[in-house]
This record gives C-alpha cells, sequence and structure tokens, in this order.
C-alpha cells in the first residue's frame, strides 16, 4: 500500500523541485480586518480558536464554573466548564455562546465538514454548527481512560486515540466527519502521543526511528525523515495527504515518500514549534517561530527564554512564506492561531485578544 515510500528517500540537492527557501520578508498584519478583547475574564492556559467556515469564527477557552465535581461524570456537573463562542469573522460580534462541563485537561474544539468536534476531556461528541443536534463518539471508559481527538487538512476525516496514560497502547477509531462512519479501527504500540497528525489517507508521528507515516489500518510504518535538532517542532504535521512539514533551526517541507521539497534555514536562534494550523481549501500552513535567547553561566546551567514569537503562513504549493506575524507583546497564558479554509484569514489568539489578518493571497502565486 506504501511501498513506493521506499524509493522516495532523496536528499535535497538530487531533486530539480526542492526549494531551498532564502527569500526577502514576507509581509506583516499592518491593517487587521480587526482586533479586540474577546476573553474579558480570562486566566487559564487553555483557549484556542478555529474557523467554522470563512464568514465565522469560533474562539474557546476553559474556565471555573464554580461548582464542585462530579466523581461519576463532568456532564452532571464539574469545577471547569469549556465556553464556545462564535464570531462574525467580518466585525468580530459574537453570535452564539456555548458553555460545557469539562474535565481540567483534554479539552479541544475541532471543526469538520461534518460539524463542530467538541471533545470535553472525557466526552467526545460532534455538533451541527448551531449546537441543536449532537451526535456521541465517546467510548465507554475505565477510570483514567483519554482521548485525544485530531482531523485531516480537509476536515473530512476525524481520528480518536483513546489510551489510557497506565498502559502503552492506543486504540485509533476512524470516522468519516460527514456520515459518521467508521472506517478504520485498530490498536498501535507503543502509543501515540501528542507528536502526530492525520490526513484522510494516514498518521504522520515522530517516532523512535525518525518522522514516519502510516496509511489507516496498515501495519508497517515507513520513515519518511530524521529531525533537525531537538525541539517539539519535529513532530511532523500533514498539510495534505501527500505533504508534511517538521524541523527545528531549519523547516523541511517533505513528500511522504520521502522527498524532501523545501528546506528553509531559520536565522540564528530561531525554532519552530510544534503548534501548527493548515487551511481546508488550499495548501496553506501556518507556523509558530520561536526566537531564543541563551545565557551561560560559568558554573550553572544556562538560562534559555523566549524573547519574541511569530507566526508564519506558508503557501506549499509554491514553497514560499508570504506572511508573518510577530506577536506583541509575548503572551502570558496562552495563544493559538487558525486559518480560514480559503486561506484569505489568519485569526491569532494572544492571551485574552483575537486578532484577524488578511493574508495577502496574490503574492502566493
Amino acid at each position: 500500500m506504501m511501498s513506493r515510500r521506499a524509493f522516495g528517500l532523496l536528499i535535497c540537492f538530487w531533486s530539480a523541485e526542492c526549494v531551498s527557501a532564502a527569500q526577502s520578508s514576507p509581509p506583516e498584519c499592518g491593517a487587521p480586518v480587526w482586533k479586540q478583547e474577546v476573553l474579558a475574564d480570562f486566566s487559564s492556559n487553555q483557549a484556542g480558536v478555529a474557523f467554522l467556515d470563512d464568514q465565522r469564527l469560533i474562539v474557546y477557552h476553559l474556565e471555573p464554573s464554580g461548582q464542585l465535581s462530579s466523581r461519576t461524570s463532568h456532564e452532571i456537573s464539574s469545577a471547569f466548564r469549556l465556553r464556545v463562542r462564535i464570531l462574525e469573522v467580518r466585525s468580530g460580534m459574537v453570535r452564539l455562546t456555548k458553555d460545557f462541563n469539562a474535565r481540567p485537561h483534554g479539552s479541544a474544539v475541532q471543526v469538520t465538514t461534518g460539524g463542530i468536534l467538541i471533545n470535553t476531556g472525557e466526552i467526545v461528541r460532534l455538533y451541527s454548527t448551531d449546537f441543536a443536534k449532537a451526535q456521541d463518539l465517546t467510548l465507554p471508559a475505565r477510570e483514567g481512560d483519554m482521548s485525544i481527538t485530531s482531523t485531516s487538512p480537509t476536515g473530512r476525516t476525524i481520528m480518536i486515540n483513546h489510551f489510557n496514560p497506565k498502559r502503552n497502547v492506543s486504540r485509533l477509531d476512524v470516522f468519516d466527519a460527514g456520515t459518521l462512519t467508521l472506517k478504520w479501527s485498530w490498536s498501535e504500540s507503543p502509543r501515540l502521543y501528542d507528536d502526530y497528525s492525520i490526513s484522510d489517507r494516514g498518521i504522520a508521528a515522530a517516532r523512535n526511528a525518525g518522522n514516519s507515516v502510516i496509511d489507516f489500518g496498515h501495519p508497517t510504518w515507513a520513515i519518511v525523515g530524521k529531525g533537525t535538532g531537538h525541539c517539539d517542532g519535529n513532530a511532523p504535521t500533514l498539510y495534505s495527504d501527500d505533504g508534511l512539514v517538521y524541523g527545528c533551526n531549519n523547516l523541511i517541507a517533505a513528500s511522504t515518500n520521502g522527498q524532501v521539497v523545501m528546506t528553509e534555514a531559520l536565522p540564528s536562534g530561531d525554532e519552530v514549534s510544534a503548534r501548527r494550523a493548515v487551511a481546508q481549501e488550499r495548501h496553506f500552513i501556518a507556523l509558530a517561530l520561536k526566537t531564543f535567547e541563551v545565557k551561560k553561566h560559568l558554573f550553572n546551567e544556562a538560562n534559555v527564554r523566549v524573547t519574541a514569537l511569530r507566526i508564519a503562513v506558508y503557501d506549499m504549493s509554491v514553497k514560499k512564506q508570504i506572511l508573518a506575524v510577530p506577536l506583541d507583546p509575548l503572551p502570558k497564558s496562552a495563544y493559538d492561531f487558525a486559518l480560514s479554509p480559503d486561506g484569505s484569514k489568519l485569526a491569532i489568539l494572544n492571551d485574552r485578544i483575537v486578532t484577524v489578518c488578511q493574508v495577502p493571497l496574490a503574492n502566493s502565486r
């Protein structure tokens, strides 16, 4: 099923298609569509943004509920709630707010072609875009069981990673997001942690031997490349069925058969973060790039701190960075970002503030 990958491990300079991305500085978000405080009482580090479509933006965060938690189920009562807001992309006006009881860890909101996928740390449900209807994707759980939800770049595929931290096994269930038909179900050992992503065809993950890919339900992983340095940015992110990116001080784009198609050396002190976002309808990917300062001491360990953070958008169809947005000030608690389905907008959450930027599509061609 994936035997073609055995022939694809090519070094970058062997390929005429490989791009070494030494480019002029891309434009910044000089005049955002809007920028405003959305999370007035925000004090958590669990918050995020996601585009529901090109006209609507989801902003969510975890907050204390003021209630006691039920030992039976957090749906009965919980000390935390996941608050989900839907805003107009054009104006920033809040159109809908919905609260969900949640556990203190593991909450996530993701958008699929079938609706809004909400994981409250224990319960996984797919909601209609107005939250009027819901379909349960939760498995019968034992104490300590957890679930991580993933969606493909197109939003057409959902994968749920069921695991217990005390056991080194993942049960992986893959659904069609439109029909919720179970397409594949199998177990993986060692289990998958957070260092993976999915497409409509398979999984890319950081395994012991290197960044590897596997088709859904297939028994064998194929190595597509080694990480560059030691950082969480080495976790591979699929931006299509056959393309992924990873890297630390070098950003590498490769095909799922192992052919390197782009290498970009970052400025000294810069590093790729694991946080990524993709556009559903274009081969656009947004990355968080951090700048570190290292202070060495004679008798103590060196101090490392982040001095700058920017969100860079790449058009992978032309292997080019088309937008770079510095986060100023640096986030104190949480940050997140998302691309609209058509790739024309970038939304950035920086603590309480949400900014929507226009992505220069014309410059990507």
